[in-house]
């Protein structure tokens, strides 16, 4: 054999090794896809049991009076007293305004004469109708005539009476716009009184919300970051708001010394009925395609699937939510990276009821 020919031989068995080697690397890094092709995303996940949440229903409020009233003259004249000062307490019946009497006494006392005169005239007519001298018209006319009398009578008594004007309830003289002097006439505005015990806390209820309250449920008034307890449900609107869609809310809260002021911004706390639900981490609530809130839980064949949620409260451990099964296991971890229907690897958590 030449060596030409030993010289071929030779390159090409070196031909032939170089390719073997080539496939037996090829063949090793088919099997090193295929093992990361079978590895999963690694999450973390955790056991989420329902459990009793008592819910509490927070509403922007106000303070109002529990009434405010225009206390309005019955009669005209001028004023000749003022009883009670703006910004003071009164108690019911208490006079605000003196009216300046006139000659309404004297109209009285004639009045009162009137009727005495009226009672004699119509017994002395009885009399003698019994005795036969006396027609039944004339028994009519002396009856009519006391009755007249009567009514005169008690029209100068209410007149008097209505010379002062009294308030209506205890409360605070808001505002007296009239003086001494000032000339007073029937309908005319003597002073606008308020009451502020109780007081009264209005808000505005959403169509969901409203259907969770019941009147008289106790509920708490947030001012000034201050909590008053003691509070219960009064009002309940079944008309909405045209302009806001909110239907009117209204408390009564004790005010005892009337230190609380009407017009004043609060909360009104109310204590709905306790509902079963899950407490899962903020973080773990995603947004969905439909702009609903949803989280990633874990199938019993570790797949993923998303299911939507309802948020109902919140504490310092984590957000309060319905709309999920009694027991599930939640994404925690890793949630934003995987699919529904994915196959993941689960790494088990601590629990936030643990």
């Amino acid at each position: 054999m030449n060596n030409n020919i030993r010289f071929a031989l030779m390159f090409f068995l070196a031909i032939v090794v170089w390719f073997g080697s080539g496939l037996i690397k090829t063949s090793d890094e088919l099997v090193s896809a295929s093992n990361v092709t079978e590895s999963y995303t690694k999450v973390q996940v955790r056991n989420s049991s329902q459990r009793l949440f008592s819910r509490t229903l927070t509403m922007r409020a106000r303070t109002e009076p529990n009434r405010a009233v225009h206390v309005l003259a019955q009669l005209s004249g001028k004023i000749s007293a003022i009883l009670a000062e703006e910004g003071s307490s009164i108690d019911q019946g208490q006079g605000i305004c003196q009216i300046d009497a006139e000659d309404r006494h004297l109209r009285l006392k004639q009045a009162e004469a009137a009727l005495e005169n009226a009672t004699i005239a119509y017994r002395g007519a009885l009399k003698l109708k019994s005795g036969g001298y006396q027609s039944e018209l004339a028994i009519s006319q002396a009856k009519a005539a006391l009755a007249a009398a009567k009514t005169n009578r008690k029209r100068a008594q209410i007149d008097t009476e209505n010379l002062q004007v009294k308030a209506p309830f205890a409360g605070i003289v808001e505002s007296r716009p009239v003086e001494i002097g000032d000339f007073i006439t029937p309908g005319q505005r003597c002073a606008t009184v308020v009451e502020l015990s109780p007081l009264k806390v209005e808000a505005l209820a959403t169509e969901a919300e409203i259907g969770n309250l019941a009147l008289n449920a106790p509920a708490e008034v947030v001012i000034a970051g201050q909590t008053y307890s003691g509070a219960r449900l009064s009002f309940l609107a079944y008309q909405a708001n045209i302009a806001t869609k909110g239907y009117r809310v209204e408390a009564l809260m004790d005010n005892p010394d009337q230190l609380l002021r009407a017009g004043v911004s609060a909360q009104l706390n109310v204590k709905l009925a306790p509902v079963q639900a899950h407490l899962i981490p903020a973080s773990s609530i995603l947004l969905g395609d439909r702009g609903n809130s949803i989280v990633k839980v874990l199938l019993a064949d570790q797949t993923v699937a998303s299911m939507q949620i309802a948020t109902i409260g919140e504490s310092r451990d984590g957000i309060w939510v319905t709309g999920l099964p009694e027991e599930v296991l939640l994404v925690t971890v890793g949630q934003n990276y995987i699919i529904d229907g994915e196959r993941v690897e689960p790494a088990f958590s601590i629990s936030l009821e643990q």
